[in-house]
């Protein structure tokens, strides 16, 4: 099948910050590495295609709101897909208020400029540049305080095997999903990544899994997949360990290293890791060429995780987006199908989403 190449831009966790303004000249021989505002400036990059993985505000305000849907549609790209995080009390099915609704009538607007407001499930798109990708989205986390789209106990995450995408707000437990300032400190880190969902993962193996909520936890991990007769790929909980090749995989990058995280991490502050730093944000993120000729990858064999949070711990927007090139199908002769799990309720796919075939 003959495949096409396409550009995907990734940020999460934005919280109603706008991109800001270039970077000056030299800004980084003398910046703060902790504070600095990295590659999230004005513009973000042209793509063919945005992911948003979720928390679009910080206190669920209808201005907020207003501003990452704006921010969303001013991208230079045809089609923007977005999911809410545990911030966005508004969009949780379980808020009906005169907030809420307007709130939905600015992700409807946004619909205009080809912003597309996902609820849980699976779903098709053919892109403007020909090619078709599937994506599952979920935007649900564990419970942690009284946020939205929290569950308790367990949660089914449906993700189809052989999904070109799964975005989702959290991360899957293992994979960059560090939380606190432990690893810089040099303390053994903290997982706050959902079991539930690596296990789904495991099961997928999408092409890439996309993510943010655990801001530093940001990063790129490549994970290489056992074969599925391997011992321990039938355990009722799969771990990293045990269905994961270690000598495959591996962090592609992650802070450690990037930039420092706090004033008393000393890792990042070099004059070359400036430099690095100051040519990543010049060009407005990370890159990654995950096409089968360059990255020498399998379908089901890898998955590219990404962390795209925006923000820092902080709630600073100091961290990178993700540049990715990936060969997708093409979409000739492809009809664009819309499935959605038990999760997504009528209400809100019914005001949020065209549920009807269309070609973005």
């Amino acid at each position: 099948m003959a495949s096409i190449k396409t550009r995907i831009l990734v940020i999460s966790d934005t919280h109603a910050a706008r991109p800001h303004a270039a970077p000056a000249p030299d800004e980084f021989d003398a910046a703060d590495l902790v504070r600095v505002v990295t590659g999230y400036r004005d513009p973000l990059p042209p793509a063919d295609l945005v992911l948003h993985c979720g928390d679009l505000t910080r206190r669920s305000s209808v201005p907020e709101y207003e501003t990452t849907f704006s921010v969303l549609r001013s991208l230079d790209a045809p089609l923007k897909l977005v999911i809410a995080g545990n911030h966005d009390l508004s969009l949780d099915p379980a808020c009906d208020s005169p907030e809420s609704r307007a709130v939905r009538a600015v992700a409807r607007d946004a619909q205009r400029d080809g912003v597309e407001y996902l609820t849980e499930g699976t779903y098709d798109f053919a892109l403007e540049n020909g090619a078709s990708v599937s994506v599952y989205a979920s935007q649900y986390t564990p419970a942690y305080g009284g946020w939205a789209f929290q569950y308790p106990g367990r949660h089914e995450f449906a993700i189809p095997p052989g999904v070109d995408v799964a975005m989702t707000h959290g991360p899957p437990y293992g994979v960059l999903d560090e939380a606190g300032l432990s690893g810089a400190l040099g303390h053994p880190p903290h997982h706050a990544g959902c079991g539930h969902l690596f296990e789904a993962v495991a099961r997928a193996r999408p092409r890439i899994h996309c993510f943010g909520h655990i801001h530093e936890g940001w990063g790129a991990y490549r994970g290489t997949w056992l074969h599925r007769d391997a011992p321990g790929s039938a355990a009722s909980r799969p771990t990293e360990e045990c269905v994961m090749d270690g000598a495959a995989s591996g962090p592609i990058q992650t802070l450690d290293g990037l930039r420092p995280m706090c004033a008393a991490d000393n890792r990042g502050r070099s004059a070359e890791a400036r430099q690095r730093l100051a040519h990543l944000s010049n060009q407005r993120g990370c890159y990654i060429d995950w096409t089968y000729e360059k990255a020498h990858v399998d379908p089901g064999r890898q998955t590219l995780f990404l962390n795209a949070s925006v923000m820092d711990i902080r709630y600073r927007p100091s961290q990178l987006p993700w540049i990715v090139d990936l060969d997708l199908p093409s979409a000739e002769n492809k009809h664009r199908r819309h499935r959605t799990s038990e999760h997504a309720t009528l209400e809100t796919m019914q005001n949020l989403q065209n549920t009807k075939s269309h070609h973005v």
